[in-house]
């Protein structure tokens, strides 16, 4: 677990959705802060998630000007394409090795009052998250998320087998949480 929440860091999909939906005052002053010094880094993955996304609701959409609104956030979404870490061999073996360590995913599909995620999409999302969590080792970057099940899993696996990736890891993992917890503390102490 990273001590320190200076960065920088990979932040996966559910830190990205968890930062722009908080209420929480400290950890959205944490965010602010964090992006006047660094890049929100993300994988090419988390990229492809976030455009899936758009595009799903963009076909959904009731009316124009919902349509609208999706087609702005999707074509700003990469803003800098730099903060982007690419899908590399180095990326790809790694994903390889810890989906070979953990073909399927550790938590059920998720239930919404909409819907239901299918066996094949809940396997799709954990192999997205498998990628990130390469991502985050082959860089040696934490990984900011707000997603325990999947990548605590990730990173147990890891500890008990380090012969499997050796040179890498651990895998350093910080909950979005924690930042509002460590902004409060450092208010406290200047």
């Amino acid at each position: 677990m990273s001590q320190s929440l200076s960065g920088p860091f990979v932040f996966d999909t559910s830190a990205e959705s968890w930062f722009a939906r908080t209420t929480d005052a400290a950890a959205r002053q944490w965010f602010t802060s964090y992006t006047e010094r660094d890049h929100v880094w993300v994988s090419a993955v988390t990229v492809l998630e976030r455009f899936t996304g758009y595009s799903t609701a963009l076909s959904r959409a009731v009316d124009g000007a919902q349509a609208l609104r999706l087609q702005r956030y999707r074509a700003s979404y990469p803003g800098d394409p730099e903060r982007v870490l690419p899908l590399d061999l180095t990326v790809a073996a790694v994903a390889a090795e810890l989906l070979a360590l953990i073909p399927n995913p550790p938590s059920p599909p998720k239930r919404t009052h909409r819907a239901a995620e299918t066996r094949a999409d809940r396997l799709a999302r954990w192999r997205f998250d498998v990628v990130v969590a390469a991502t985050a080792l082959a860089n040696r970057m934490p990984l900011m998320h707000d997603n325990p099940e999947d990548f605590e899993t990730i990173r147990s696996v890891l500890e008990m087998r380090p012969d499997r990736l050796p040179g890498l890891g651990p895998l350093d993992l910080v909950r979005c949480i924690r930042a509002g917890d460590a902004w409060r503390l450092s208010a406290g102490q200047r």
